[in-house]
Parts: C-alpha cells; sequence; structure tokens
C-alpha cells in the first residue's frame, strides 16, 4: 500500500474555517467525502484516480489553521498518488483565499 501527504498552512484563517474548506476541497477535486470527525478536525474521503480506488484523509490542526491532505491506495504507488494532495490543497488554497 502506498501513501503520500502534504501540509500547507492557511495565514490568518482558523481551524473551523480550514475545516469547512476541507469537506468542499474533496469533493471539489472530484472525490466524495465519505466520514467526518468533527472533533478531530478529520475529513476521510473516496474515489478513484487512474481507474484505482483511493483513500483520502486530511486533518486540520487546531493550533495553526494547518491542513495535512494525504492519498493512499493499494494499487498505484506514491508517484501515481503524489497528484492528489497537491490538487487538494489547490482547492483548499483555492476556497480560503
Amino acid at each position: 500500500m502506498a501513501s503520500v501527504q502534504l501540509q500547507k498552512s492557511f495565514e490568518g484563517k482558523s481551524d473551523s474555517e480550514v475545516y469547512e474548506a476541507a469537506k468542499k476541497a474533496i469533493v471539489n477535486a472530484g472525490f466524495s467525502v465519505w466520514k467526518t470527525r468533527d472533533l478531530a478536525r478529520l475529513v476521510l474521503g473516496t474515489g478513484t484516480y487512474e481507474g484505482k480506488e483511493v483513500r483520502i484523509n486530511v486533518v486540520v490542526s487546531m493550533f495553526n489553521g494547518s491542513a495535512t491532505a494525504s492519498a493512499e491506495s493499494d494499487d498505484l504507488d506514491e508517484k501515481a498518488l503524489a497528484p492528489i494532495p497537491e490538487k487538494i490543497q489547490g482547492e483548499l488554497a483555492k476556497l480560503l483565499a
């Protein structure tokens, strides 16, 4: 199983703002929100990429408003997964601009 992650800080944004944006960013990136954990500021997503199943996590820090987006798959390697967290972080940046 391969996994990649990417962290980005959003200066001036609260953890609540980033968390709410994360729910939308996963959908805007072409995936589905599977489950949310409000207290943990965690958004779980699923979908397909290059025809293979992918699991997505976005964890928002309650301390500094940063978000860590990760993608994992049983069928794709790290190189193939790398664009997914980048896309999610890009969507987050648009939503929080």
